[in-house]
Parts: C-alpha cells; structure tokens; sequence
C-alpha cells in the first residue's frame, strides 16, 4: 500500500504541504503577533516617559509657586 502511495506524486506533495502549511502559517503569525507587541511595547513605554516627564514639570511648578509666595 505505501508503495502505491509514495508512486503517486501529487498525493506525496498534497501531502508534504498538509504537514508544512500549519506550522508556516504559526511562524508567519507568530513573528507578526511578536512584531506587534514590540511596537506596542514601545508606544507604552513612551507614553508612560510622558506622562511622567508632565507630572514632575506640574510637580516643580506648584513647589515654585510655594517659594515665592
């Protein structure tokens, strides 16, 4: 029987990519998915430098307020 399969070449090859296209279609979505989340890593991490870089310039300003008054 395996023979008669392996004598077939479009079933050897229907075959070959039944086993490979699943585990290229996970590396494919896995490097995007990991592309995706670095990014948006970085959005965060610059927003949250922002944000903190705006509170410690409200911070200084009340306290310059407090001196001179």
């Amino acid at each position: 029987m395996w023979g008669e399969l392996a004598g077939d070449p479009g079933g050897v090859v229907l075959f070959v990519v039944w086993l490979v296209l699943p585990v290229l279609y996970v590396v494919v979505i896995g490097r995007r998915y990991v592309r995706q989340c670095e990014e948006s890593a970085q959005v965060a991490v610059w927003a949250c430098d922002e944000v903190r870089q705006v509170r410690e310039e409200q911070r200084e300003g009340s306290h310059d307020g407090d001196v001179g008054g």
